[in-house]
């Protein structure tokens, strides 16, 4: 066994042997209160892993010297580090936290950041953008907001050094978790960027001829347009650049780390639409297990879900991803036991906050028994 597998199966030996896991939104993390309340209510209800939300839109709940505190901690002091407190809080419990970091969406306002600092602010030119150049501020459509590119070099640069920062900075995490790795849908990135990168990547591939005559159109886009299997190819293989150079960062810095990924629920899907190669990251063995976004409101569907999911992991433990927050309880119970019954190592709720509407009730986890 290779030293890299040798830690990736660490990582899955670290997984408890059923995982209950609530995702917590970063709106759960806004004071000392908020943050003692879901580990409290994560302690009282049995769950033992949380993914918390700390780099949600290009900014930082945690403490961080390259990307801007969270617009939503301005009235909080600065003596006030959510990660850190939480990470405080669990201790004793049992419960297992991993910092859950969006990857390249970083915005989701009309309005631009306050802080100058801020990615968008400070690097334009590092925005994804459509064919027509242009990008979204906020959710429309198939897109939720601003990207970066990933082809960018200095997009997974940049990245790279905010999650090394992370993990370095709390070394008491127990692992580290991916969202929003991916494209928004297939129709992005055309930036000019892109369009130089893939051009380059397919000299090699091309005879002079061909080249010539794709340099005589005016088309800003020929190269594109002449390949696009292997345009749909070069960009899955920019977000797998980035989680594998992700993975071994991670494992440099501290191996027992686990490490996940929040994916797309069909692999085929996943592949062509969102340039999301998930089945290649956790076959390769940079990642740990995956949390399958399985929020159909169809426990069936659900089910069959998981069950084609592990068919193409070998083996790996795959996490059930509910969507609790449109679901009934007893919709989520009967998600969690089809979900344990297809094999899934455990699941995850999505979310903390919906369910419990910010800490201010219980209602919808006592009508949930825990166990499934």
């Amino acid at each position: 066994m290779s030293l890299f597998k040798e830690r990736r199966a660490k990582g899955e030996a670290r997984l408890p042997e059923t995982v209950r896991a609530l995702w917590v939104v970063r709106t759960s993390l806004v004071s000392p209160q908020s943050v003692e309340r879901a580990v409290e209510i994560a302690y009282r209800y049995g769950f033992n892993t949380l993914f918390v939300q700390v780099r949600g839109r290009g900014d930082a709940y945690y403490r961080s010297t390259l990307e801007p505190r969270a617009e939503a901690l301005r009235f909080q002091p600065d003596s006030f580090d959510p990660l850190g407190h939480l990470l405080r809080c669990t201790q004793g419990t049992g419960i297992m936290v991993h910092a859950w970091l969006n990857v390249f969406y970083v915005w989701s306002q009309p309005r631009r950041p306050l802080s100058p600092q801020h990615v968008i602010n400070r690097y334009p030119y590092w925005i994804a953008r459509d064919r027509n150049q242009r990008y979204q501020m906020t959710t429309a459509g198939k897109v939720e907001g601003v990207y970066l590119c990933p082809s960018n070099p200095n997009v997974r640069t940049h990245t790279l050094k905010v999650f090394a920062e992370v993990a370095q900075r709390y070394p008491q995490l127990d692992g580290l978790h991916l969202d929003y790795v991916r494209y928004p849908y297939e129709g992005y990135c055309y930036c000019a960027g892109c369009r130089a990168r893939f051009r380059e990547a397919m000299q090699e591939r091309v005879s002079e001829r061909e080249r010539r005559a794709l340099e005589r159109k005016r088309n800003p886009f020929a190269w594109i347009d002449a390949f696009p299997a292997e345009w749909s190819d070069w960009r899955r293989e920019q977000v797998s650049a980035f989680v594998s150079q992700f993975a071994r960062q991670s494992r440099r810095i501290n191996p027992n780390l686990i490490l996940s990924a929040a994916v797309w629920p069909d692999p085929a899907l996943a592949y062509r639409h969102k340039l999301q190669d998930w089945v290649y990251w956790i076959r390769a063995g940079w990642l740990d297990t995956l949390a399958l976004m399985a929020y159909d409101k169809d426990t069936a569907r659900v089910q069959k879900q998981i069950e084609h999911a592990l068919k193409h992991v070998e083996g790996r433990p795959l996490i059930a991803g509910i969507g609790a927050w449109h679901i009934s309880p007893e919709s989520t119970t009967n998600k969690i036991r089809a979900s344990l019954r297809a094999g899934a190592r455990g699941y995850s709720l999505f979310s903390y906050d919906a369910i419990t509407q910010n800490g201010s009730s219980e209602a919808y986890l006592l009508a949930m028994p825990i166990g499934g």
